[in-house]
Formats: structure tokens, C-alpha cells, sequence
């Protein structure tokens, strides 16, 4: 086991498991238990001394039980110079006034309860970090490793999907299958999220809903760094390019709601149109607007970012992009002559995609003949 495990300190003050932290725990105990017995003690005296026939005995021990108070605190500014646990120390002072000695009582009591128990309890930091635990080898990793790099079949372990495994798998498995997504999360990661939220295993919702906001979160903060430079270098495209695409990206995650889904692809494609004016040779970014357009329903503007590109780009993902707002604009004529155009990308011996060999071959007129029909239903 290897990762953030290894480089947290051990739990401190405000980590449950640690009881009463300090140089000396046991000594530190024993120093509390014996404080609150004698201050019970000591004011359960002064209150008896105020029901007696003694002469100002009620005043008498009302100044005493203010005066044990304030050793009460003086003690406890010592225990925080030293270091000590202040939590039941705290807890003693302030039951200790209202209450008297039952304050005292109950300050034991609560010692007790949280020693029986905090030898069972889990800190705050060993159960966040097991959601999250960080393995240099194992099942889940190796699969992750498997498909994001096209082999997913490759091996038996790697037989099913992350969705798949949150399908089928076991807690174990869901788990660590969601640590995973967290840690390397991609857009195809998304339906795997949402499997492990609607999980019936309690405890895969509950991580799966820290996976999600982390994952969130961590969109957000790299937006604000983002876009603290773009603000800094107004004249910079390419840290404008940098904001756009990130922005991009998190709409692009599907773990938005539909408005702000729509008002983030809004904030893109104003970042992509202002970073082209700035450097308007920029291919990449051309393509990457001409992408979003198609994505928002603006087929029309795509087509005109795309079309500069057409006759240069050795890229023939442009040209996907371009053919594909040409079919959405009904101009099939230029359609055909794309294919023609451009047939050392998109001819017919171009190593197309399998899914977009026989549709281009079906625009450049050399594929299977078919209906007039079957056209037409194309066509529209």
C-alpha cells in the first residue's frame, strides 16, 4: 500500500481515535480523571455547605464554587500550553458552572463512554482514506489500466466494464472501482457514478457521493485557476484556449443538470470564439469550436468555423466534424464533393473508423447500391 496513506501524519487532536493526545496519553488521563473527581468532590462540598445553618453559608459557597471555576480554567490554559487534549478538560468547565457537581459527574461519565468505545472507532482519517484506497497493483487498477488503453478484453480480469462491475460486482469491487473513477475520472466514467449513487449497498452511495463532489470540486477549482490567469493575460489566447476547453470538458462530464450543463457550454464557446480572433491560425482550436457548435445545434456557424480547414487539415476528425454539420444543413451536394475533395482522408482506400468506412463510401457513390427509397430516408 502506497500513496496519501503513507504521507499523513498520525491523527492529532481533532482525530476521534486519538482519545487524549500528547507526549504522555496515559498521564494525561489520569491527570483529567483526577482533576474532575476532586473538583466533584470539592463542590459537592460547597453546595452542602449552602443548605447548612452556617452564617453567609450560601454566599460562602457560591464564592467557592466560583473559585473552583477558575482553577478549573486556569488548569485547562495549562493543559493547552502542554499540548494536551482539551476536548473533556473543555467539557469539564463548561458543565462545571451551571451544573456544580453534576457537571463534574457527567464529565466522567462522558471519559468513560469515550474510552470504551474509541477503542473500536475508526478516526476521520483512516475511514476517509479507505473510500479512497490508493494500491499500486490489484484487480480494480489493472482494469482501470485495461481500458483506457483499448484492452479491455485483453485479459480475464478485464472481461467486464466499470458499469458492468457496479452491476455485478461486489461492495469491494464497487468500491474500488469508484476510488478509481475518482482518482483518473473521464466523461466515459460517468454512467459508473451514477450506478454506485443509486446503489442499494449504503456504503457504496455514501462514496460514491464523495467521489462525485470531489470530482466536482476538483472542476471547479481548476476553473477559478483558469480563469484567474485568463483574467491576468486578457490578451493571451492560449490561456483562454485552456479555460475553454476545461470548460468543455466539465460539461461534458454528465454530472451536471441541464441548465448548468448549458450555461457552462455557453462560457466555452465565448472562451473558443475569442481565443480563434486572438490567434486564428489556431487548428486545434477551430476544431475544438467547431465541435462544441455541433454539440450545442449551431451547424450553421460550424460549418463556416470548419470550412477554412478543410482543404489543409491533415486531421480527418475536422473533416467528421465538417461532414457531419453539412448532413444537419441538408447540403448533401457538398457532402458528396467532401468525400472527393478530400478523398486521401476520406477515399477509399483511407483508413477509416469501421462505423464511418461504409458511410463515406455510400457518399462517394462506390458503396452497395441501394433503394431509391432507402436514399431519400437517408437524405431526410
Amino acid at each position: 500500500m502506497s500513496g496519501p496513506a503513507s504521507n499523513l501524519p498520525a491523527p492529532g487532536l481533532s482525530d476521534p481515535a486519538g482519545l487524549l493526545a500528547g507526549d504522555r496519553p496515559a498521564t494525561g488521563t489520569a491527570e483529567l480523571v483526577a482533576v474532575t473527581l476532586g473538583v466533584g468532590l470539592l463542590d459537592s462540598g460547597a453546595l452542602a455547605l449552602g443548605f447548612t445553618d452556617v452564617p453567609f453559608a450560601v454566599p460562602l459557597g457560591a464564592v467557592l464554587h466560583l473559585l473552583l471555576c477558575a482553577l478549573v480554567g486556569l488548569w485547562l490554559r495549562s493543559r493547552a500550553r502542554r499540548g494536551r487534549d482539551l476536548r473533556l478538560a473543555g467539557l469539564l468547565l463548561v458543565t462545571l458552572v451551571p451544573l456544580g457537581p453534576l457537571g463534574a459527574a457527567c464529565t466522567l461519565m462522558t471519559a468513560a463512554l469515550l474510552a470504551l468505545f474509541s477503542r473500536y472507532a475508526t478516526g476521520f482519517q483512516d475511514w476517509y482514506l479507505s473510500l479512497f484506497p490508493d494500491s499500486e497493483t490489484g484487480p480494480a487498477q489493472e482494469l482501470y489500466e485495461l481500458i483506457v488503453t483499448g484492452r479491455e478484453n485483453a485479459h480475464l480480469v478485464a472481461g467486464e466494464s466499470f458499469t458492468d462491475v457496479m452491476s455485478v460486482g461486489s461492495p469491494q469491487q464497487k468500491q474500488a472501482v469508484i476510488a478509481l473513477v475518482a482518482r483518473h475520472f473521464r466523461p466515459a466514467f460517468t454512467p459508473a457514478l451514477k450506478a454506485g449513487l443509486a446503489d442499494a449497498d449504503p456504503s457504496v452511495r455514501v462514496q460514491a457521493a464523495t467521489a462525485t463532489a470531489r470530482v466536482e470540486h476538483e472542476f471547479n477549482e481548476r476553473w477559478l485557476a483558469l480563469d484567474h490567469t485568463a483574467r491576468a493575460h486578457p490578451g493571451d489566447a492560449s490561456s483562454l484556449t485552456a479555460l475553454a476547453r476545461h470548460l468543455d470538458d466539465y460539461a461534458f462530464c454528465g454530472l451536471l443538470d441541464s441548465n448548468r450543463e448549458a450555461e457552462i457550454r455557453d462560457k466555452a464557446l465565448d472562451g473558443y470564439r475569442r481565443s480563434l480572433d486572438l490567434a486564428p491560425d489556431e487548428d486545434g482550436v477551430r476544431h475544438d469550436l467547431g465541435r462544441l457548435l455541433l454539440r450545442c445545434g449551431l451547424a450553421s456557424e460550424a460549418a463556416d468555423r470548419l470550412e477554412p480547414l478543410v482543404d489543409r487539415t491533415p486531421d480527418r476528425r475536422i473533416l467528421f466534424w465538417y461532414a457531419e454539420s453539412l448532413f444537419r444543413l441538408g447540403r448533401f451536394a457538398d457532402l458528396r464533393a467532401l468525400a472527393v475533395r478530400r478523398s486521401d482522408l476520406l477515399g477509399e482506400g483511407a483508413e477509416l473508423p469501421d462505423t464511418l468506412r461504409d458511410v463515406f463510401a455510400l457518399w462517394r457513390g462506390d458503396g452497395p447500391a441501394v433503394p431509391e427509397a432507402t436514399g431519400k430516408e437517408l437524405a431526410a
